[in-house]
């Protein structure tokens, strides 16, 4: 050991009292580390910067006329183009853009056709033609380029589809619209014929009190054929209204069945939305401890406190549409079939009939007994979400109070971040057991919703039939009205036995009227047919919003790649110590051989100070120069101090047993890092044989591990990556103390022959 640490001081000693042995060791610290901090302050940002990518925009769009209305797409789309910075758009002709394109001074064009308004108003028609934009890249001026440039043609061409979708949606549901508001515009008519079948229903006995008297020879004729020919046109025409009304009702309850039904979906959605917000959250609030740095503690805290926001805002909107559903379900509850009686005697056909109806009233009350235990289901989950929503009230005061404390200067308690864990985690164990029972108890349960409003609208069928079953029997007693005068008393007789029939069938159907009436039924479903139809069109024209929540995130490119530069800039700064210092050791005293063992660890103690401080600068400069964003800055220099060491223990070793040999193993082994470690490109998309040598490099841990510390540590990660590292060192020096005496000799006949060549120097 003592000859070991002589060996040491001997070095550090030639390299003070010798001025440019001292220069040169300055430099072999400083220069990797410039390789690393000009390449990251070089791809600091260039995303944000792609305005200056200049891309010609050519519209030759005639446009064209639909349905009576001037439409000019490829105007429309320079509108928002001229609107929008992501790249350069440039207005010009065909001609310019070509040319521009061959000289390099557009790195893309977009030609839109002069019959594109034409092609895609097509959509409304059987023949439809696919509208076409001619998109032209010039991929030799620049390799990174061309993929910005074709996700600006993305978005044209995202943009052109939305506009098409809320066109035609806009047409197709205003036209929907406007029959909805000509139905609802008879809705006068229809209850002035509600009113008189009434009026009817109670006029009825005085109408057979007239006929009794007309009978008995009582004059009271004219009074009877008055009052039934006011009576019979109206509902004559009126029982077509409602008939028309009805059908409509009916078909446009099959056309939005399935509008209504994809609530249920969208409420499950914003469940899931919650769970997802709730568990990045607690991740984000793991990563704090004492020691960040406030500026980010502060960032951190103020992203936990506005997704703790938006999920009371998700949370809200998901008790609101449970309500919406609730309400639904309590009209259909409320709602009581009209009694049926029949008195079928045993006629086997009349029998089979009742059975079946009385089978269907049972199925309809299980139907409410269902809806009623989904009502209980729903006001559960609603207590539930309250009580998530107090534990987001909670932990946003518990941000606020944190904030608060971080700009008066002081600390963050690890125990009030526990505790602010637990409050996350209760929230999310409450949403996380309204999504499990969501499905079984909710879902299941909303198509029979529609299938009972379907039934309603039938049954209103029913009785419209009804009565118009019944108005020939009014018009034949209108009829017979008119020539009361001229019939004999048998006639006036048979008239009177039919008039008991006719006031039983008019008592009904007043009566079924007046239960729908009652319950608001014909007030709902005529509420049904009229929609907002500009709304409808916006939707579909884009029916998701994407919530961007981010896990572990870095505020810029240069950040997110100072892991792989710093990682690459410390092996090659170990790479050029090898090539620069000497691994030759001199005797310390005459006469007195040093053993290997010595040799290799008194030089190796050198080597590795060159290391220790070269991973300073280059972590420090990092950090304090470029402003790279790590979440524990101080384990971001430390960590380059560690890896630096591992990597010139490796470096080091081959070197000093194999010579020249071994620094070449060191470059090969590089080259093969610099492809097959993930440091730029997933490693998922690099070639089949850089993912299979992936796990035996030791890059893949360094970079992993400074990534963990960058971004926020996952210890189970980052604990792999050390271990691995520390596996790689003790392989070293074990290969280094047993083998070196053994590799020098084996390799000495071979590197004189190298050096006699005058090729390599000695």
């Amino acid at each position: 050991m003592k000859n070991i640490l002589r060996i040491y001081k001997r070095d550090l000693k030639r390299i003070c009292t010798n001025w440019a042995a001292l220069a040169m060791a300055i430099i072999l610290i400083i220069i990797p580390s410039l390789y690393s901090l000009i390449n990251i302050k070089a791809s600091w940002d260039p995303y944000s910067n792609t305005k200056g990518l200049k891309v010609a925009v050519v519209n030759n769009d005639k446009g064209t006329v639909f349905k009576e209305q001037d439409v000019n797409v490829g105007e429309e789309l320079v509108e928002k183009l001229e609107d929008n910075d992501k790249l350069g758009w440039v207005f010009t002709d065909e001609e310019s853009a070509k040319k521009g394109l061959l000289e390099e001074k557009y790195y893309a064009s977009i030609v839109i056709p002069e019959n594109f308004s034409e092609q895609v108003t097509t959509v409304a028609t059987k023949d439809v033609i696919k509208p076409k934009l001619i998109y032209t890249v010039n991929e030799k001026k620049n390799s990174i380029a061309p993929k910005i440039t074709d996700k600006g043609a993305k978005t044209v061409k995202n943009q052109v589809d939305e506009n098409i979708v809320k066109t035609v949606s806009g047409i197709m549901f205003r036209i929907c619209d406007e029959t909805g508001i000509e139905i609802n515009g008879r809705r006068a008519d229809i209850r002035k014929v509600i009113n008189e079948i009434y009026d009817l229903n109670e006029q009825m006995p005085e109408l057979e009190k007239i006929l009794d008297e007309t009978i008995n020879g009582t004059a009271q004729t004219n009074s009877l054929l008055n009052k039934t020919n006011e009576l019979i046109p109206t509902i004559s025409n009126a029982l077509g209204t409602t008939g028309d009304f009805l059908n409509d009702s009916k078909e446009f309850l099959d056309n939005t069945q399935s509008e209504l039904s994809d609530i249920s979906p969208s409420i499950k959605e914003d469940l899931i939305l919650s769970e997802n917000s709730l568990s990045n959250t607690s991740v984000k609030l793991k990563n704090l401890d004492e020691n960040i740095i406030p500026e980010v503690a502060e960032k951190t805290l103020i992203d936990i406190r506005d997704t703790a926001e938006a999920t009371q805002a998700t949370i809200e909107s998901t008790k609101h549409k449970l309500t919406q559903i609730k309400k639904f379900l309590k009209k259909l509850i409320d709602y009581d079939l009209p009694e049926v009686k029949l008195n079928v005697g045993d006629d086997p056909t009349l029998n089979q009939i009742k059975d079946n109806i009385d089978d269907q009233y049972k199925s309809f009350d299980d139907m409410k007994d269902s809806f009623k235990k989904i009502n209980k289901s729903i006001d559960t989950i609603n207590d539930v979400l309250d009580k998530a929503d107090e534990k987001l009230d909670l932990l946003i005061k518990k941000s606020n109070e944190k904030l608060d404390e971080i700009k008066n200067g002081d600390g963050l308690d690890t125990q009030t971040l526990t505790d602010t864990v637990e409050i996350i985690n209760e929230a999310n164990t409450l949403v996380s057991d309204v999504i499990d029972s969501y499905d079984s108890e909710i879902v299941n349960g909303i198509q029979s919703g529609f299938d009972s409003v379907r039934l309603i609208i039938d049954n209103s069928m029913s009785v419209v039939k009804e009565a118009n079953d019944t108005l020939p029997q009014l018009e034949d007693l209108l009829n017979i009205s008119f020539d009361v005068t001229d019939y004999s008393q048998e006639q006036l007789n048979e008239l009177k036995d039919k008039f008991p029939d006719l006031k039983d069938k008019v008592g009904e159907i007043s009566d079924k009227l007046k239960e729908y009436d009652d319950d608001g039924k014909f007030d709902e479903i005529m509420d049904l047919v009229t929609n907002n139809w500009k709304l409808q069109s916006d939707f579909l024209a884009s029916p998701i919003e994407v919530q961007d929540n981010r896990l572990f995130p870095i505020p810029n490119y240069g950040s997110a790649s100072a892991p792989f530069y710093t990682i690459l800039c410390l092996w090659v700064g170990a790479l050029i110590g090898s090539a620069l210092l000497s691994f030759h050791v001199d005797e310390l005293d005459e006469g007195v051989p040093l053993k290997n063992y010595q040799v290799y660890f008194g030089k190796m103690l050198t080597f590795l100070t060159f290391a220790v401080l070269e991973a300073i600068v280059a972590g420090v400069g990092a950090i304090s120069f470029l402003g790279v964003y790590a979440v524990h800055p101080v384990m971001f220099v430390l960590y380059c101090i560690f890896v630096s060491i591992v990597f010139t223990i490796i470096i080091y070793t081959a070197a000093s047993l194999l010579d020249d040999v071994g620094k070449t193993f060191i470059v090969v082994l590089l080259v093969l890092q610099l492809a097959g470690t993930g440091g730029t490109f997933p490693i998922e998309v690099a070639p089949a044989i850089f993912q299979k040598i992936y796990k035996y490099l030791p890059f893949t841990y360094a970079t992993n591990g400074i990534r963990q510390i960058v971004g926020g540590i996952v210890y189970d990660i980052f604990i792999k990556d050390v271990t691995y590292l520390c596996i790689y060192a003790g392989v070293s020096l074990v290969i280094g103390v047993t083998l070196k005496g053994i590799l020098n000799k084996l390799a000495e006949p071979m590197l004189e022959k190298l050096y006699a060549s005058g090729i390599l120097k000695h």
